[in-house]
């Protein structure tokens, strides 16, 4: 804990004034709005890093598998354009953020992206103008009360459990661990691919939740290159002596222990969330890489950083380089996935506007 302690009179006004916030809304002071569409919020109780992304990315592609047409809704963190609107292929990272880029690239024609600053206008703006949409996924709003969705999806880092954590600002999280309550489906994200039922036992005796609990976990693909002009480079699967990690996400943990059975030396270049990467920075990567004198070395990037590196200051500056990304997609243990998924898709059924 060490100087954090200073922090707790801090912790406990932050404690208060959100619980007067979530009074008045909860209490009827201040409205909320639900809607006659099912509505899925992924969120957490942390600040960030638990794998919202790649879990609306499945959800979004389980419901595109049972033919329903979605809307993945998000507030477009840092974007420079204004108001509510679809995102497609023609917007840059500066339009709509990297997320809603990385979702335009990534899910079919049965997913549409839109961004909104309220969550409540957003939601009423695809209604009004978009009578295909079935189901909409809030990418995070755990904490937006003013929408109240049908069905709260919960994510904690399974290296990071809120149960390990504290409230603000001593800790990561965003509210006190009775938020749990509010959940109607829990995932424990990250977690190992190959695990034992002790780990399991043992993470429900610590959770001490009354929440039947979902375990997944990241499967990272082929690497990829993230220039068009360097798709002759194909995808990259096999060993090196030098992998340079650059990440500009909350927890590149996973990434890394992914990379390191690639490599013998893993050079990491780490960066903050959502980071706008300057020309210097560039450059400076450039120069470190250039400068290492084993040929047999790659640079790696991460899918939500490929959205940031594509602009055309940065890619001139990196374009000749072996650069790639690794795309991840999310998996559950054993039977989770069954009973995850038939969770989400009965709630659907049951709440879809056609029923």
């Amino acid at each position: 804990m060490g100087m954090k302690f200073l922090l707790f009179p801090f912790q406990w006004i932050f404690i208060l004034l959100s619980s007067l916030r979530k009074a008045a809304y909860f209490s009827g002071l201040i409205k909320r709005h639900s809607f006659d569409i099912p509505v899925i919020c992924i969120g957490n109780i942390s600040t960030g890093g638990t794998g919202k992304t790649p879990h609306t990315k499945y959800l979004a592609n389980l419901l595109s598998g049972n033919n329903y047409k979605t809307a993945i809704l998000l507030r477009g963190y840092k974007r420079k354009k204004k108001g509510i609107f679809e995102c497609t292929l023609d917007h840059s990272v500066a339009d709509i953020g990297d997320e809603a880029l990385e979702y335009v690239n990534s899910v079919d024609s049965n997913t549409r992206v839109f961004v909104a600053g309220n969550r409540k206008k957003g939601i009423q703006y695809i209604l009004d103008h978009y009578e295909d949409v079935q189901v909409v996924l809030m990418d995070d709003g755990y904490q937006h009360f003013r929408v109240k969705a049908g069905l709260y999806v919960l994510l904690s880092d399974f290296h990071k459990l809120y149960i390990n954590d504290h409230v603000l600002p001593v800790g990561r999280l965003r509210e006190t661990k009775s938020a749990l309550k509010r959940a109607d489906v829990m995932v424990i994200t990250k977690s190992p691919k190959v695990y034992s039922p002790l780990i399991y036992k043992d993470l429900a005796a610590n959770l001490k939740t009354e929440h039947d609990f979902h375990m997944s976990f990241l499967e990272y693909k082929s690497m990829k290159a993230i220039f068009k002009e360097n798709a002759d480079f194909g995808e990259k699967s096999d060993d090196f002596y030098t992998i340079f990690l650059l990440s500009g996400i909350v927890n590149p943990y996973p990434l890394e222990e992914h990379l390191r059975r690639y490599c013998m030396d893993l050079q990491k270049f780490q960066f903050p969330d959502h980071y706008e990467y300057s020309e210097k920075d560039v450059h400076k990567i450039r120069e470190e890489f250039d400068k290492h004198m084993i040929k047999n070395k790659i640079i790696v990037t991460t899918e939500k950083d490929v959205q940031r590196l594509n602009k055309a200051e940065t890619k001139e500056i990196l374009v000749d380089l072996p650069i790639y990304y690794v795309p991840i997609s999310v998996g559950f243990h054993d039977n989770a996935k069954k009973s995850f998924d038939q969770k989400i898709l009965d709630y659907v059924a049951e709440n879809s506007r056609n029923n």
